[in-house]
């Protein structure tokens, strides 16, 4: 009587245990997230917030600080204003001939696209000094001209033609889903194209627009490299901020600064939630659609705005397949020039030197990947899944550090973590942290998307037959995010093997990445290394995307 006893208390005791340790390993997990959101996100930013507004010893306080820069205001405005509007003309040309083109020339857009966002963020400036400076390959070789190729007019060039990669993605996600229904019945009602143009096309595209303005707004004012490598001597806040933290070591100087640029990205990013609601209700999700055949298209473009879009398109296609072209032959020559010799000594160099930064920026990257996707798939679950309490402010912090400029973030991961108890300043802990705090944004938004082609009905039918909500994770949902794990993955590692501003100040001779290779050869004239390295990351970058495609592919059959 007695062991029946006690094994039906054993046989009731197994089910309520495993119940206490599935809410444990819940409220762990959920603790994990708010923890990292807390330490990674929200702790940095009060930090450089807290040294800004705070009076130097010197008597300076932000107001004083904003006075004295307010030339600097004025050129980063300038800028900002200018590339934002270029990169968004020139992605929207180019995603109206990919949704609406031949499908041979879309499909070669969409590569040169596709690759010029897994490249290092100087090839552009790289490409653009070998062009057109001084000894460049068109204003020297063929024009017979010696310029100058320093100035405001190439920082907005090149930042509108590098930023217009993202909005192309943008465009043609809301494109791909115009309503070929209504543009065939204003077609044969007889609407020209202009105002099928006008009247269905821009109004879908509008809230897009809006988005990449100000998205391209930020990333402009926040880059410090474009402007240091080819603005001469034309300064922002971003290359002041730069030198007075490498040059002058005045933290309490750049946080004041920085206080400006937060102030800039925190209007944007409340501009951008209330946009982005318009977007997705356009687009219907994060993956651009497959593109409709030639018979169901129904839009073609013709008249001033099909020959304006394929004529930018074809500048811009162009100017891709030269950038890249230019990088191969500044890695294979020695010096510059159409007559400049041939060389291997640029990849000796690589290898001899440049191979273990390379080696590193693989290792971050694909920690990186992981760490993102696996608090991206959390922030998604326990945020837009569950809606658990506070989740609004959760999903704020998860999705701020990617609207924040990363010269912003680093320099607040250098305030925030340069002393006891939390001292990671020098160690390559806090390089994966503010490129995982970057990219968690990206992360989450794939799986929320994702989510929302589940059923909720799922959840629920689980929970009734006694699935705790960590296996409703693991065994329900977690089967269904392969896809958006996939996407999370390969966007985590390209943008962490070219990230660059969010690590500026944090790294270190011990753990310094191929990029800042880069960056310190391009720098130093030395373009031959320059262009090297960045077919280096390219080649790297690209053959990851491929095989875990391949492998997406192969799991799907």
């Amino acid at each position: 009587m007695s062991a029946g006893t006690t094994a039906s208390a054993g046989g009731a005791s197994g089910p309520a245990s495993r119940a206490r340790r599935a809410r444990l390993l819940d409220a762990v997990l959920l603790a994990v997230l708010v923890g990292f959101c807390a330490l990674f996100v929200v702790w940095p930013i009060a930090c450089f917030v807290w040294q800004g507004l705070t009076p130097a010893a010197d008597g300076s306080t932000f107001a004083s600080v904003l006075a004295d820069n307010a030339g600097l205001l004025a050129n980063s405005a300038l800028v900002g204003v200018l590339a934002s509007v270029l990169s968004c003309v020139v992605a929207l040309a180019v995603a109206l001939v990919i949704t609406f083109g031949p499908r041979l020339w879309s499909r070669v857009v969409t590569g040169l696209v596709a690759v010029s966002m897994i490249s290092p963020p100087f090839v552009a400036s790289l490409a653009y000094v070998e062009l057109f400076g001084r000894r460049g390959l068109i204003t020297h070789g063929i024009l017979g001209l010696s310029v100058s190729p320093y100035g405001w007019q190439g920082v907005v060039l090149m930042q509108a033609l590098f930023f217009a990669a993202i909005n192309v993605i943008l465009f043609t996600s809301v494109l791909g889903r115009v309503d070929r229904a209504s543009i065939q019945a204003a077609l044969d009602l007889g609407a020209p194209m202009r105002r099928v143009f006008s009247d269905i096309i821009v109004p879908l595209v509008r809230p897009a627009t809006y988005v990449c303005l100000l998205l391209t707004f930020v990333r402009s004012v926040s880059d410090y490299a474009t402007p240091v490598v080819i603005g001469g001597k034309f300064d922002t806040v971003a290359t002041q901020i730069y030198v007075r933290v490498v040059g002058y070591s005045d933290l309490r100087g750049a946080a004041m600064l920085n206080v400006l640029l937060f102030a800039v990205s925190v209007v944007a990013f409340l501009a951008y939630r209330r946009l982005d609601a318009g977007v997705s209700a356009a687009s219907g999700s994060l993956g651009v659609s497959a593109r409709p055949a030639p018979d169901e298209a129904g839009f073609r473009l013709t008249g001033p705005v099909g020959v304006a879009a394929h004529v930018i398109c074809a500048l811009f296609s162009a100017f891709l397949a030269v950038l890249y072209l230019t990088i191969a032959h500044a890695a294979f020559t020695r010096g510059m020039g159409w007559s400049a010799p041939f060389t291997l000594e640029n990849l000796e160099h690589l290898m001899t030197f440049d191979l273990g930064s390379l080696r590193r920026s693989i290792v971050f990257s694909l920690v990186t990947a992981l760490v993102s996707t696996a608090l991206g798939l959390l922030a998604a679950y326990y945020a837009h899944r569950r809606r658990v309490r506070a989740s609004v402010v959760l999903d704020f912090v998860t999705t701020v550090a990617y609207t924040l400029p990363g010269i912003c973030l680093g320099l607040g991961y250098i305030l925030a973590f340069n002393r006891p108890p939390v001292e990671l300043v020098g160690t390559s802990a806090i390089l994966i942290a503010v490129l995982a705090a970057k990219e968690l944004a990206i992360s989450t938004r794939a799986f929320s998307s994702a989510l929302a082609q589940v059923p909720a009905e799922l959840d629920m039918a689980a929970a009734d037959l006694g699935t705790p909500a960590v296996g409703i994770l693991g065994r329900v949902l977690a089967p269904n995010l392969l896809e958006a794990a996939g996407v999370s993955l390969v966007n985590g590692f390209s943008s962490a093997m070219v990230s660059y501003s969010a690590v500026l100040f944090l790294v270190t001779p011990a753990n310094k990445t191929a990029v800042f290779e880069l960056f310190d050869a391009l720098s130093g004239g030395k373009y031959g290394e320059a262009a090297m390295v960045s077919l280096a990351i390219i080649v790297v970058t690209t053959l990851v995307n491929v095989i875990f495609y391949k492998f997406l592919l192969k799991g799907r059959k």
